[in-house]
């Protein structure tokens, strides 16, 4: 079988490299924080939609109150003197 390839020697300093090399490294950089930053996004993204509900027939939504009641009482069911409070100004 043959032999694995490896590079003769380290790789070169950013100073000992020339036009093109720099360009082709600066590229390399450029396009790896990009796809790190498209993967962390898509992840984030997923991440906050998991669970919602979807717009498709069956799904369940959630409907806000329209109208309060007019009184609401102060203490709790089970409590033998429940009066309700208005919660619409007198005057």
């Amino acid at each position: 079988m043959g032999d694995l390839w490896q590079p003769e020697g380290p790789r070169p300093a950013w100073r000992e490299l020339d036009g093109p090399a720099k360009l082709r490294r600066a590229g390399r950089v450029i396009a790896m924080v990009a796809a790190l930053g498209l993967a962390l996004g898509a992840w984030s993204l997923l991440s906050t939609t998991a669970g919602t509900p979807s717009d498709e027939p069956g799904g369940s939504t959630v409907q806000e109150v329209e109208e309060a009641p007019d009184a609401i009482p102060t203490t709790s069911p089970g409590s033998a003197a429940v009066e309700p409070t208005s919660t619409v100004p007198i005057g």
